[in-house]
C-alpha cells in the first residue's frame, strides 16, 4: 500500500494533457488534502529539454537502477540491546494476503519487526531512536533502542487519526515533534514535548519540515499556486518562488535550508525537478545557492532531503523516473556546495523512513 501522494505520482505520468494542474493549483489554498493532490499531479521528472535558463542536469544512458535487495527473516524487537537504525520500512503484499507491518535495518545488519500497528514510524537522524504508534495506548511512544527507555506522548490519538496520510517530524533526540494530519475528518496538527509533558495546537494549513530539541526552533512551511511560505517560529514568513514540500531540515547554525530544485514549464506535468538542490537562508528568503546533483546512476532522480550529516552534507533520497522501472530508491549523502552525491544505503519495501528524513 503505498501513500495517497505516491499513488498520485503514478498516476499523474499518464495524464491527459489538459488544464487539470492549474484547475488543482487554484484548488491548493483550499485544504492540505488538495495541495497533497497537485504535489503529487504535477509529479517530477530529471532534465527537460530546450532551452531553460536554470542549469539542468544533463541526462545520459547509465546503468540500470539497483534492485532492490532480497528480503530476509526479521526476528521481534528486543526490549534493549539494538544498534542504530539505517531504515524502516514496510513490505506489502498483494492478492489477498497480510500486511507484514514495519521493519526496522540497523546499522549492524540485523532486521527487526515490530509491534502490528497502525500509524507513523519515523526514527531520529542519528537512528538511535524510534517513534510509532501503539494501538494499546492509544498514542505515539518514543523508544531509546540501547536502553530500551520508552517515553509516552502526553497525547491521545484514536487509531482512526492515522488511517489517512499523517506526518511525524522528530526532534534529534526525539524527545519532541509534530504529529500533522490530513485527508479524515480529525486533521492533527501539534507540537509534542514528551520531556515537558506538553501538547501545542499549530496553526492549520502549515505543514511541519523541521523540529529542533528543547525550545529550539520550528520550522514550517505553507505551499500557494506558484510559491511557498517557510516560517521559522518566533520570525515572520519568507516567501520563495516555487510549490514545493522537499526540503531538507533546518541547518545546525539556524539558518540554512535546502530544498530539491524544480522549473515551472507549460506541459504536463507544469512543475519539474531540474536534477538541482537549492540552499537558502530560512530567515530572509536569500542568499540562494543552486548546484546540479552529481553522482546518481540510472534514472535515478533527487526526490526527498533530510538531516545534515555534517557542516557541508544533508540526506537525499533519489528515486527511478519511473514508477514502474522495478528499482528501487538510494539513500544519498549531498553536498549542498558542490551536489556530489556518495551512496549511503539502498531502500527496502514499497514504504520506507530513512532517519531524519523530511516527508
Amino acid at each position: 500500500m503505498k501513500t495517497l501522494r505516491e499513488d498520485l505520482h503514478e498516476l499523474a505520468a499518464h495524464a491527459p494533457d489538459v488544464d487539470l494542474a492549474h484547475l488543482a493549483i487554484r484548488g491548493a489554498r483550499r485544504n492540505r488534502a488538495v495541495r497533497l493532490t497537485l504535489a503529487a499531479a504535477v509529479v517530477v521528472v530529471v532534465g527537460i529539454a530546450g532551452g531553460s535558463a536554470l542549469l539542468l542536469q544533463e541526462v545520459r544512458p547509465r546503468p540500470p537502477v539497483v534492485l532492490t535487495p532480497p528480503e530476509v527473516k526479521a526476528v521481534p524487537l528486543p526490549e534493549k540491546g539494538v544498534a542504530p537504525v539505517e531504515q524502516a520500512y514496510r513490505l506489502f503484499c498483494r492478492g489477498g494476503c497480510r500486511e507484514t507491518g514495519w521493519r526496522i535495518l540497523t546499522r549492524s545488519g540485523e532486521t527487526f519487526q515490530l509491534p502490528a500497528g497502525p500509524g507513523p514510524v519515523e526514527a531520529t537522524a542519528d537512528g538511535r531512536r524510534i517513534a510509532y504508534y501503539s494501538e494499546k495506548d492509544r498514542g505515539i511512544m518514543v523508544r531509546d533502542l540501547a536502553s530500551g527507555q520508552i517515553w509516552k506522548a502526553p497525547l491521545k490519538q484514536p487509531k482512526r487519526d492515522f488511517a489517512v496520510e499523517y506526518t511525524l517530524r522528530m526532534s534529534p533526540n526525539g524527545l519532541r515533534f509534530i504529529v500533522s494530519g490530513w485527508g479524515g475528518r480529525r486533521k492533527p496538527n501539534m507540537l509534542v514535548d514528551v520531556e515537558q509533558g506538553t501538547v501545542e495546537q499549530l496553526d492549520s494549513g502549515w505543514w511541519p519540515v523541521s523540529v529542533a530539541d528543547g525550545d529550539g526552533p520550528v520550522v514550517l512551511a505553507k505551499p500557494y499556486d506558484k510559491t511557498t511560505q517557510v516560517w521559522v517560529r518566533g520570525r515572520k514568513p519568507v516567501t520563495i518562488p516555487t510549490f514545493t514540500y522537499e526540503f531538507s531540515a533546518l541547518s545546525p547554525d539556524g539558518r540554512r535550508l535546502v530544498r530539491v530544485g524544480q522549473v515551472l514549464g507549460h506541459g504536463t506535468p507544469m512543475v519539474r525537478e531540474d536534477g538541482t538542490i537549492v540552499t537558502f537562508d530560512a530567515l530572509t528568503g536569500g542568499s540562494e545557492q543552486r548546484v546540479p546533483v552529481s553522482g546518481l546512476p540510472g534514472d535515478l532522480r533527487p526526490a526527498k532531503l533530510g538531516g545534515w550529516l555534517n557542516a557541508k552534507e544533508v540526506t537525499l533520497v533519489a528515486v527511478a523516473e519511473s514508477p514502474r522501472s522495478g528499482g528501487s530508491g538510494v539513500a544519498y549523502a549531498v553536498n549542498v556546495l558542490t551536489g556530489q552525491a556518495r551512496e549511503l544505503f539502498t531502500l527496502r519495501g514499497e514504504q520506507y523512513a530513512v532517519p531524519g528524513l523530511v516527508r
